[in-house]
C-alpha cells in the first residue's frame, strides 16, 4: 500500500490545525487511490492531536522519519519558497506579496505542490461529546510562551459582562490555573491534552482567546471564535465564525527579536529546541485591546 507523508508549516499545536486542510486534501486523495496518508509529527503535541484526524493513516514523529527510505512519496510544507524565503508576517514578506493571510499561502504551496486543498469551510476533527458546556463562553487565556498576555483585570471585566448576558463563563487550562486567574474567579474547565482540548471547545457556546493553538483548534471546530492577537492577523482564517480584536503594532524592540528568531530558512526541525520568546518592552501591543471591543465583537458572532 502506498503511503503520503505530509509535515505542517512548523511544530505548534496551531501550526498543526492551520495544515488540516492539507492534511485532509492528502487523505481523500489517497483514499480514493487505495493509499495511506501519515502526519509527520514536529512536536508531541502534534502526535497526540493526530489521533483526531479522522482518516490519517498513522503518525510518525520527525525526529526518526527517514525521507529517503522506500518510494513513498512526502510532503513537506515547509519546504516551498514562500517558507522558506521570508518570516510569514514580517515587513518583508509583506513588501513580498502583501497582506496574505495563512489559508492564502498554504493555498499557493498547495497549488506549487499539486493538492487540491479547500479553504473554504473546515473540516473538524473528531470530538467526544461534552453536554455540559453548551451554554458556557471558553477562556483561552495562556500560551506556551509569555509574550501573548492580556490582563487578568480585562479578562475578569469581560467574564462579568458575558454573565450579565445570562451565559456561563470558564477558563480552559491544561495545568494549574496562574495566581493571577485564579484571582479573577472564573471558573476552570481542565483540558489536559489535546484531545480533551477539542472536546471541550467544540462543545460550548463560543470561544475567546488569545492567538494560540486552542484557539486555532475552536476555529477548526465551527465554534464561534474571537481572537485577541497583534496588528498582523496572518493566522486568522477568516470564515463566518471567526472574528479577531487587534491590538496596536509591535514595538521596534520587539521586531527585531522577532527577526533574530526567525528560523524560515531551515527546512526540516530535527532536533531543533524551541525557546520562548520575552517580549523586551512586557507584551504591551495588546494593552490598546478594552473588554467593551471583545464583548461587542463576541456579541456579532452569538
Amino acid at each position: 500500500m502506498s503511503r503520503v507523508y505530509v509535515a505542517p508549516i512548523s511544530f505548534g499545536l496551531g501550526d498543526l490545525v492551520v495544515s488540516l486542510p492539507v492534511v485532509q486534501a492528502l487523505i481523500e486523495q489517497a483514499r480514493r487511490t487505495g493509499g495511506e496518508t501519515w502526519l509527520v509529527a514536529r512536536s508531541s503535541a502534534q502526535t497526540k492531536l493526530a489521533e483526531r484526524i479522522e482518516g490519517l493513516g498513522g503518525c510518525v514523529d520527525e525526529d526518526t522519519f527517514d525521507a529517503r527510505a522506500g518510494g513513498d512519496r512526502f510532503v513537506d510544507l515547509r519546504d516551498h519558497p514562500l517558507q522558506r524565503d521570508y518570516w510569514w508576517g514580517s515587513p518583508e514578506f509583506e513588501q513580498a506579496f502583501g497582506p496574505l493571510s495563512i489559508n492564502e499561502i498554504l493555498g499557493r504551496i498547495c497549488a506549487d505542490f499539486g493538492i487540491d486543498a479547500k479553504f473554504t469551510r473546515p473540516v473538524p476533527l473528531t470530538t467526544r461529546p461534552r453536554p455540559k458546556l453548551r451554554s458556557s463562553v471558553l477562556f483561552v487565556t495562556e500560551s506556551d510562551g509569555p509574550s501573548k498576555r492580556w490582563s487578568a483585570e480585562n479578562w475578569a471585566s469581560l467574564a462579568q459582562s458575558i454573565r450579565n448576558l445570562g451565559l456561563d463563563v470558564r477558563l480552559v487550562t491544561r495545568d494549574e490555573v496562574s495566581a493571577e486567574m485564579r484571582a479573577a474567579g472564573i471558573e476552570a474547565t481542565s483540558a489536559p491534552t489535546p484531545g480533551d482540548a477539542i472536546d471541550v471547545l467544540s462543545a460550548c457556546r463560543a470561544v475567546i482567546g488569545i492567538d494560540t493553538g486552542l484557539t486555532h483548534i475552536a476555529v477548526q471546530q465551527g465554534s464561534p471564535t474571537v481572537t485577541i492577537c497583534r496588528a498582523n492577523t496572518i493566522f486568522l482564517r477568516p470564515w463566518p465564525h471567526a472574528r479577531a480584536v487587534t491590538g496596536g503594532q509591535c514595538d521596534d524592540a520587539c521586531t527585531s527579536l522577532e527577526k533574530d528568531y526567525a528560523y524560515n530558512e531551515r527546512v526540516s526541525l530535527r532536533g531543533f529546541r524551541w525557546q520562548p520568546r520575552t517580549c523586551p518592552v512586557g507584551g504591551r501591543c495588546l494593552d490598546p485591546v478594552q473588554p467593551a471591543d471583545v464583548l461587542r465583537t463576541l456579541g456579532e458572532l452569538l
